[in-house]
């Protein structure tokens, strides 16, 4: 799926979230850069009343995102955060502060008051799956939870709040979805690609001329038992202490395809917005402006559109578009003979 992200600059050149008139301008949506493609009225219920949203004029900050892929998520979840602090660490200190993979620390919406390394999202928007769910059960698909429990716009709306309640086993619907993204394996390689002459050489001039570098092969999660998102999570057997290859660091870069978007806190974090633990500083939110989480490149040929936009339609081309802190790297793609630039792009085929 794609979706339309817009904002503006301010007169002080930093982005600013939208406000989108809906309803013949009877009410503003602010606090979101996300612009719905789709509304439930006018409908036979409320037909006066259009909520449709539409882009201003004065948004001139413009960008598509495609959804980002979910399965395996559990270990990264899993990752204790000082790996990844060490992970920005160690980049910047091996290439003098070329590449810096930027950690940004975001609210845990379970566990009011506390933060955590951002991961998830184009923007490492959130470090728990279930904030990450509950932010896509209000976001995009209108679901009002316990998380999130205010709806965007009240109008045309009929039922109370939240939409989602527990159960008989006192879990809600997002809960059993972010167990389920929790249990979910990654997309296995292409064993057989992998093998060849070809993707072997592929995968060793992958490290030479410095991919792995952000798309990092392998990560170990925390033991089980770990408390993490706060302490609202404990890590489990089956994720803790586990070696996984996400070809990813699962940090912020700016390799030149930066969408100018900075993350919408009240969409993101909700009622949270008001009360941000004091580790989530105004400053790196405004630092997330052209900066995108590293694609992890594990089920890489089981996509058709790449990049955080998908305007790349090809593993050459979005190897091509790489710039900033990743132009060195494809300088030394580019240099490389054409038989070793299809090595390459054999090895990722068998992601």
């Amino acid at each position: 799926m794609t979706e339309l992200r817009v904002g503006h600059l301010g007169p002080d050149h930093r982005f600013r979230s939208p406000d989108i008139p809906i309803a013949h301008g009877t009410e503003i949506i602010s606090g979101r850069t996300l612009v719905n493609d789709r509304a439930i009225c006018p409908n036979a219920a409320f037909p006066d009343t259009e909520i449709q949203e539409r882009v201003p004029d004065s948004e001139s900050v413009r960008t598509t995102r495609v959804s980002v892929n979910l399965l395996g998520d559990g270990f990264v979840e899993a990752v204790a955060d000082r790996t990844l602090m060490d992970l920005s660490r160690n980049q910047c200190r091996s290439t003098h502060g070329k590449v810096c993979g930027f950690v940004i620390l975001v609210p845990i919406i379970e566990a009011a008051g506390q933060a955590g390394v951002g991961r998830f999202g184009w923007k490492n928007q959130h470090a728990s799956l279930l904030s990450f769910s509950g932010d896509a059960y209000l976001n995009e698909m209108g679901i009002t939870t316990q998380l999130f429990p205010d709806e965007v716009t009240k109008l045309c709306n009929t039922v109370t709040e939240p939409n989602d309640k527990p159960g008989a086993d006192g879990l809600a619907d997002v809960d059993h979805f972010a167990r389920f993204l929790r249990a979910s394996k990654a997309p296995p390689r292409d064993l057989k690609l992998a093998g060849t002459p070809a993707a072997k050489r592929g995968s060793d001039l992958f490290d030479k001329i410095g991919c792995e570098m952000c798309h990092v092969r392998s990560m170990v999660t925390a033991p089980a038992g770990t408390k993490i998102n706060g302490g609202a999570f404990t890590v489990p057997a089956a994720l803790g202490n586990k070696t996984f290859h996400p070809f990813g660091d699962f940090l912020l870069h700016d390799v030149g395809t930066g969408d100018g978007i900075v993350i919408p806190i009240v969409e993101h974090y909700g009622r949270a917005a008001g009360r941000m633990p004091r580790e989530c500083t105004p400053e790196n939110f405004q630092g997330t402006r052209n900066r995108i989480r590293t694609a992890p490149l594990w089920g890489l040929r089981l996509r058709t559109r790449l990049m955080h936009d998908g305007a790349s339609l090809t593993i050459r081309d979005a190897i091509l578009r790489h710039a900033g802190e990743a132009d060195q790297t494809t300088r030394a793609f580019r240099k490389l003979a054409p038989t070793d630039q299809e090595a390459i792009l054999e090895f990722l085929t068998s992601l």
